[in-house]
């Protein structure tokens, strides 16, 4: 069975680095982690329509309200609805189906925010990419903000591997790109991370991750809080404190200019 992809090219990286701001008394990330088991991931109409961007944005937003107790309700529906409003995309005509830019995404959840079933708004505060390929931050942002947005260039046979339900990872020999993929990291089990994509939760090595990460973004919102602090317990006061420190310019396009 064949899935969409749909996440243009990465023609620059969020301006802010995660790695700049973490302070060095954070803890560092265990070996296993993660309450992705919270929900039941859902297609989002990924199958049909290449808004990969939008369907791991609504995974993420369900997984932290659910750590809270929260449900927060999404149908394909309200994928479509956000998806054309983030890209332009007009149901039943295919040729507006183009995918979507990694800043535009996360600049709409910022400004306007995924629009769920019953009208509410979920907005992030702010965002900051990631160092691509690197593995020990990506598990550290992980662990502290329970979802990261990666995106990959999937390999030629990342479909097969996932429609036999083997853990993506490197193959040797010469293989073509077929393009970008959005997908939402939810759990690490030492040199694994869990994704959620196409209406699965699915395994990633890390050599994988090395090998096709094109970017990955970690964003700060209050639903990722229960009261004070996460479902693991750790205290934001300090992050929420310097939220305003975070600002991702788009460094040369405005909001909403689409990338070539």
């Amino acid at each position: 069975m064949g899935y969409k992809l749909g996440l243009k090219p990465v023609v620059e990286q969020p301006r802010l680095k995660l790695g700049d701001y973490l302070h060095p008394d954070l803890p560092t990330a265990p070996v296993k982690f993660g309450h992705a088991e919270l929900i039941q991931p859902a297609m989002f109409m990924n199958d049909r329509l290449s808004d990969c961007t939008i369907a791991g944005s609504i995974e993420e937003i369900r997984l932290l309200n659910a750590e809270r107790k929260v449900i927060a309700p999404f149908s394909d529906r309200a994928a479509i609805a956000n998806y054309s409003a983030l890209t332009g995309y007009i149901l039943g005509d295919q040729s507006t189906d183009r995918g979507a830019d990694i800043h535009d995404l996360y600049e709409y959840r910022k400004t306007i925010g995924i629009a769920d079933d019953a009208g509410d708004r979920h907005r992030i505060v702010a965002y900051a990419g990631l160092t691509p390929g690197d593995w020990d931050e990506f598990v550290e942002a992980l662990y502290l903000f329970t979802t990261v947005g990666v995106g990959l260039q999937l390999p030629d046979y990342a479909q097969d591997q996932f429609n036999a339900g083997r853990p993506w990872q490197v193959l040797s020999g010469q293989h073509g790109i077929e393009g970008g993929h959005y997908v939402s990291a939810c759990a690490r089990d030492g040199n694994t991370v869990d994704v959620f994509t196409w209406g699965r939760r699915h395994t990633m090595e890390a050599d994988f991750y090395r090998a096709f990460n094109s970017v990955a973004v970690v964003s700060f919102t209050e639903e990722m809080l229960i009261g004070d602090k996460t479902i693991d317990g750790f205290d934001r006061a300090t992050l929420l404190a310097d939220l305003p420190a975070f600002n991702t310019s788009l460094g040369g396009r405005n909001v909403g200019e689409k990338a070539a």
